[in-house]
């Protein structure tokens, strides 16, 4: 693989930032939806849609959530979300997000490197690697940091997602 890319349009970043600070101070998180795709060895994810779980009663169940972790507690219902984003955007579910508001800490957990590599593992989204992406952000709210987080093989690449058509503010 020569080359690694995570595009971001503007709406769906600013529906990762807003579903954060609305459920801030607890972590949140959802799945993601838009397309991958590799080609001549470059391989390129286009984030489009973002779904936060806690913004459905439905999904309410299937998680947990305080000021220092978010845990997903039921994968059916978790696949069941997944395919609430692909029928709402009409695009492949594509990966995983979560926060961390009022942190510094811009770099996965142990749970969550844990659950990327079980993605990765059982080929949840084969052909592709697994994508997770991590917003998180100080007590101020305005001082944003996104990282998209892909697992290849024995190691995780952490890459700053490009904004599609918008100047850099995050």
């Amino acid at each position: 693989m020569k080359n690694v890319s995570v595009n971001i349009f503007p709406s769906a970043l600013d529906s990762l930032r807003e579903t954060a600070t609305r459920h801030s101070p607890d972590e949140t998180g959802g799945v993601l939806t838009g397309t991958r795709s590799f080609s001549n060895g470059a391989l390129e994810f286009n984030i489009l849609g973002v779904l936060g779980v806690a913004d459905f009663e439905e999904f309410k169940d299937i998680y947990t959530a305080s000021p220092t972790e978010f845990v997903c507690t039921d994968r059916l219902g978790w696949a069941n979300l997944a395919l609430s984003a692909v029928k709402t955007f009409g695009m492949s579910y594509i990966g995983d997000w979560h926060s961390h508001p009022n942190s510094s800490l811009a770099t996965l957990s142990h749970r969550d490197v844990h659950h990327l590599a079980q993605q990765y593992l059982l080929g949840q989204f084969a052909p592709f690697p697994p994508l997770h992406v991590l917003l998180n952000w100080r007590s101020s709210g305005t001082d944003f940091h996104i990282s998209a987080n892909i697992m290849l093989g024995d190691f995780i690449a952490v890459l700053e997602p490009e904004i599609i058509g918008a100047q850099r503010s995050c």
